[in-house]
């Protein structure tokens, strides 16, 4: 803990007012229509949206679970994150085009589209509730646990002040100019905090004697292990091999963000075209799961060499940060992941108002008013997001914890949101059955059974819950066949589980085959590039040159198939 210099609280000061003002900048045109306010008018381009997705969730909390991840179970450990990189590219090719296709404005808008009657109306009620409130509430809440330790483990400032200030300005300028405030400053924030993650790298690198001296000083003190990038296969190890395994295999398609996720998919929808929406989300799990991460995984491996294993890891990041940093870039680091703290703030204040204003209030209180009374309530709406978050966050001890809690919740929910988009059997109990009995397994394995593996909690929740939805749907009414036709006709998803909506089912199987094939390619892609990196840094000039090879013909390859390809 130290204390910060005059040069450390301008830097912070003038990053604040700078965002500030470029939040505000657009206020007069987030006014005028609900679709400008949550939105942006459906006209945003591919890059500022693809760096959007980034800057989200680059967040103040991912770099604090990230130190947790590797400092207790090794590189290996980051697979939590980088699995999710798997379902990221696999929204990009089967979903985003979809999502933007449907014109919706939440993803709990296209239940209607999809199903419709009664149960459609119903469930989309209870997803406004369940993604407007609870989840948006809850990731909030982690937000701010994170900032807490950050500011509690770097510096003796008054936190109640710095976070009273700082919400402050992030409530004002989300309320006065919506989604074109939350773009604006999320591109600002995204490379102020990268540039930030990456001089602590580099310092805290310097402060235990280069990456050479970073490597056998974990060898040294019986660390080595922490440099495996996926876990030894032994027995003595087969904990973290099961959850290694479950990541790789199951939490990809497991999970909340299965088919683009509410704050992803806000953005998809917001895009130019479907091409746009395309393009953004694939830049997205570029940067997002290649690039940022590793300055983060460099920084927590240096920890453990700076202070050895400590009783709370996730402390472990800001204590470099006063350790290593000189005076005035602390500062330019710590308005960086302020910076971070307020772009996830915005965006689900902005997201959490939008479920609630469009699903719960337009559709079922208030159905005839101006545009104007609706961007008024939606501002009423994120006040009251923001006390329930701040509520949250002082019953919250686990940045990482709250992570996998959250990620088992919904997990069993998750293949019902990919299914329905190419399987016309799903209908609105299939979603509804799969949502409660997720959240109701993973609650109580949670309470009862705290001790269990990760992979133990979320398979057990993903199998019940397939044991209860799979039945459920069987034994309901299917969807009405001029609702499928209209949804096919609107949306046109491919495959051949819309064989009796479409002609054509020779297409539909090509369509599927053609999309997975790109997907793999752009997964070696991915991870040829994101480990190439790793094995760079470590001091594996080979392995990287070889996987670099790998990613660059992979990326040709796909980028070719993409130019010949007819969009669908």
């Amino acid at each position: 803990m130290r204390q910060l210099a005059t040069i450390d609280l301008i830097v912070i000061a003038a990053y604040l007012l700078a965002v500030f003002v470029a939040g505000l900048w657009l206020t007069r045109r987030a006014g005028e229509s609900v679709d400008d306010f949550f939105i942006g008018g459906r006209h945003m381009p591919w890059w500022l949206l693809g760096i959007s997705m980034a800057a989200t969730n680059f967040s103040i909390d991912t770099p604090i679970a990230i130190t947790k991840f590797v400092t207790t179970e090794g590189i290996a450990g980051v697979w939590f994150f980088w699995a999710s990189a798997i379902s990221a590219l696999l929204v990009a090719f089967l979903f985003s085009r979809l999502w933007r296709r449907s014109g919706v404005m939440t993803d709990a808008e296209i239940i209607e589209l999809r199903y419709g009657g009664r149960p459609a109306a119903a469930l989309r009620l209870f997803k406004g509730l369940y993604f407007g409130v609870l989840f948006n509430a809850f990731i909030m809440g982690w937000v701010f646990l994170a900032v807490i330790k950050v500011l509690s483990g770097l510096t003796d400032l008054p936190i109640v002040a710095i976070l009273a200030i700082t919400t402050t300005l992030v409530f004002i300028y989300t309320l006065a100019s919506g989604f074109y405030g939350v773009i604006v400053t999320d591109f600002i924030q995204y490379f102020v905090a990268l540039a930030g993650s990456v001089m602590l790298a580099l310092f805290a690198l310097r402060e235990v004697g280069g990456l050479g001296s970073l490597v056998t000083g974990l060898e040294e003190h019986g660390n080595g292990q922490l440099l495996h990038a996926v876990p030894d296969f032994t027995r003595d190890n087969l904990g973290l091999v099961s959850v290694f395994l479950t990541y790789i295999l199951v939490q990809w398609w497991a999970h909340k963000y299965a088919d683009g996720g509410g704050k992803h998919i806000q953005r998809m929808l917001s895009a130019r075209n479907e091409n746009h929406a395309f393009a953004a989300t694939l830049l997205y799990a570029f940067i997002n799961y290649a690039i940022q991460v590793w300055p983060w995984i460099l920084t927590a491996l240096a920890s453990v060499v700076l202070f050895g294993q400590l009783a709370d890891p996730e402390t472990a990041y800001p204590m470099t940060m006063a350790k290593v940093l000189p005076a005035g870039l602390l500062g330019l680091v710590l308005a960086g992941m302020i910076g971070a703290f307020m772009s996830t703030i915005d965006t689900h204040l902005n997201l959490g108002a939008s479920y609630i204003i469009n699903d719960i209030y337009r559709r079922f209180v208030v159905k005839q008013a101006s545009e104007k009374h609706y961007v008024w309530m939606s501002r009423l709406v994120m006040a009251l997001l923001l006390g329930s978050a701040i509520l949250l966050a002082l019953n919250m001890d686990s940045v990482a914890d709250a992570w996998k809690f959250l990620l088992t919740f919904a997990a069993g929910a998750g293949p019902v949101w990919i299914i329905r988009w190419y399987w016309w059997r799903i209908n609105a109990w299939s979603e509804f059955s799969a949502m409660i009995a997720s959240g109701v397994i993973a609650t109580v394995v949670n309470l009862y059974y705290g001790d269990w593996l990760y992979s133990q909690k979320l398979l057990t929740t993903v199998g019940l819950t397939a044991a209860v939805w799979l039945p459920v749907t069987w034994l309901t009414r299917p969807v009405a066949a001029d609702r499928l036709q209209g949804f096919v006709q609107k949306v046109r998803p491919g495959g051949p589980g819309w064989r009796q909506q479409r002609a054509g089912h020779n297409k539909d199987i090509a369509f599927i085959g053609t999309t997975l094939i790109n997907w793999l390619l752009a997964l070696a892609a991915l991870f040829g590039l994101n480990f190439a990196i790793g094995a760079a840094l470590l001091g594996r000039a080979s392995l990287s040159l070889g996987l670099l090879t790998i990613a660059a013909g992979s990326g040709i390859a796909l980028a070719y198939r993409l130019m010949r390809s007819d969009h669908r």
